[in-house]
């Protein structure tokens, strides 16, 4: 497939998501490597990996579970896609790649929107038979760990606004992955500060991120040493960086787990070890396939933990805390887990947030904690 390219320089890159309204389209902005993409208008669906070699760039993103249930889900994810036409920004400047005839983009501001809506979730009585459950399950033997999740409804006063939440949430998000994707109606974004896989030539790289504590202006170096060196987050921590490697381990011969950091975000701090790898066989998806659910999205052991989240969780995941994201016609690219996210659809968000629970984890500390990190997907509105 060709594809023609042309110097388009725009003051607001949303103007590029904003024309195509309605159509499907994805945003993928990773603040680490300051690279934009912007995909619209389904060109081809792609049954291989290797059919990738023909387009600029593959939009990837997968249910958390094998299938969703219901309609608010529908046909959202389980598919690799290419679009028609992509703006890019990078080091390289901003281009427009179009397969056919390139569309005049008119270049206006996107407007910051205060978003009025009421929340209509009362979920602490299932939340608490949730914790129950997996506590059991640890006590018992069965597992070591299971991440407890919750889905938040909000109502709006008018539509939700799209653009504006992708404004703020890459304002608001140094460091993580900005995402957001509309198909028929629906649009899920969010703020990512997790890869499950990155891969750079040879070089696989895979974030063990687990562990966390909430931030605040005063004593930020101390609750962060207080993260470092808390019992329970630490061994929380280590369940995922044992399980990642391991993982890894069935791809590549050497496996290599640096030390433990603090990830600080906006809201909240978080350990964090970066696991990497050498190999050139395996593709994206391959090492996606031996890494997800980590033990920081599913459980462990990862069967056992899935199954009661299956049973017990009252809301379906969706594309919540499951890989998606984008490579190039190389094969290079970054699948993040898609958590301190929500789902839109006109006046109705979905706004999902997740806690690892294990040995010693506090019902309502662990509730507390996804309050927390909801104010990713809060603060945008």
């Amino acid at each position: 497939m060709n594809y023609n390219t042309m110097t388009l320089q725009l003051t607001d890159p949303l103007s590029f998501w904003r024309h195509f309204a309605g159509r499907e389209r994805v945003f993928w902005y990773d603040t680490q490597k300051q690279r934009l993409i912007i995909g619209a208008d389904r060109r081809a669906l792609l049954q291989t990996e290797a059919d990738s070699k023909a387009y600029p760039y593959i939009f990837y993103g997968r249910t958390f579970f094998d299938t969703a249930r219901g309609d608010l889900w529908r046909d959202m994810g389980n598919e690799m896609i290419a679009f028609s036409h992509y703006y890019i920004a990078d080091a390289d400047g901003e281009r427009y790649m179009y397969a056919d005839i390139p569309e005049t983009i008119d270049d206006d501001r996107t407007i910051l929107r205060t978003h009025h809506y009421e929340e209509r979730t009362d979920d602490y009585e299932a939340w608490q038979r949730l914790f129950t459950a997996i506590t059991s399950a640890i006590q018992d033997g069965r597992i070591t760990k299971a991440v407890a999740s919750r889905e938040v409804h909000l109502v709006g006063d008018e539509d939700f606004d799209e653009c504006s939440i992708l404004r703020r949430l890459v304002n608001n998000n140094p460091g993580c992955f900005i995402f957001g994707y509309h198909k028929e109606g629906r649009t899920f974004l969010g703020a990512s500060p997790e890869i499950l896989v990155q891969k750079e030539g040879s070089c696989i790289t895979s974030y063990a991120l687990a562990g966390t504590i909430g931030k605040t202006a005063e004593n930020r170096e101390a609750q962060g040493q207080r993260l470092l060196h808390d019992d329970k987050n630490v061994r929380e921590h280590g369940i995922v960086v044992r399980m990642i490697t391991e993982s890894m381990q069935r791809l590549a011969s050497s496996v290599t787990a640096g030390p433990m950091e603090l990830m600080e975000l906006k809201n909240l701090f978080h350990l964090r070890t970066l696991v990497t790898a050498e190999d050139n066989e395996h593709s994206l998806l391959d090492w996606s396939g031996v890494l997800h659910p980590t033990p920081a999205m599913g459980g462990q052991p990862r069967d056992v933990s899935l199954k009661l989240l299956k049973a017990y969780e009252g809301h379906e995941r969706g594309l919540y805390a499951s890989p998606l994201g984008m490579w190039d016609s190389k094969g290079d690219g970054v699948l993040a887990v898609g958590i301190r996210s929500a789902l839109v659809k006109g006046k109705h968000m979905y706004a999902y947030a997740g806690c690892g629970i294990v040995d010693g984890s506090e019902c309502d500390e662990e509730y507390t904690e996804t309050k927390t990190k909801l104010r990713t997907i809060v603060e945008a509105l």
